[in-house]
């Protein structure tokens, strides 16, 4: 028994050493770990899978009545919800693609862009063209944005027709 006792704290005695000379030949070492998150803005058509950073809508003016030409203008509003998101600030923009809202069946008069209008959120109208114009404006987070449109409409001049555009929503990063 006293020989398995010694040979147990040869052992012990052994492991001791070996264990105390790695860690007096042992480093330590600091690691440090950067990432960058990469700007990211996306637009969503509530109601569709349509998402991307630029959406298209196709807006198709429906025939005026009496009660419009009384107005001036036909309003349509909640033509249109986007949702925009982004981990940096931003700004959605609205253009058309095409250069007039169409031409009337007899092929007299051109309905002209400028007739077309458009708001958020039940902000002031404006009127869109060819080219970029900022519709909204935001920080980093989701926004729902309610986009309502409005066509003008001179009694005078309006001749029956096939008019509407395309409408294009892009968002980028301010």
């Amino acid at each position: 028994m006293k020989q398995w006792v010694g040979l147990f704290l040869l052992i012990a005695a052994a492991c001791t050493v070996a264990v105390s000379g790695l860690a007096a030949n042992s480093t330590t070492a600091a690691v440090t770990v950067t990432w960058r998150v990469l700007p990211f803005q996306s637009l969503t058509v509530v109601g569709s899978a349509t998402t991307g950073t630029s959406v298209v809508s196709r807006f198709n003016l429906k025939q005026p009545t009496a009660a419009d030409f009384a107005a001036g203008y036909i309003e349509q509003d909640g033509a249109l919800t986007l949702v925009a998101a982004s981990n940096i600030p931003w700004t959605v923009n609205v253009h058309a693609l095409e250069p007039n809202m169409g031409t009337s069946t007899d092929g007299s008069y051109v309905k002209p862009l400028s007739d077309f209008l458009v708001r958020v959120n039940g902000g002031t109208f404006f009127p869109i063209s060819q080219f970029d114009q900022p519709l909204a404006h935001g920080q980093r987070g989701a926004y729902r944005l309610t986009i309502d449109y409005r066509v003008k409409l001179n009694p005078a001049a309006y001749k029956p027709g096939d008019y509407g555009l395309t409408v294009v929503y892009t968002i980028t990063g301010d």
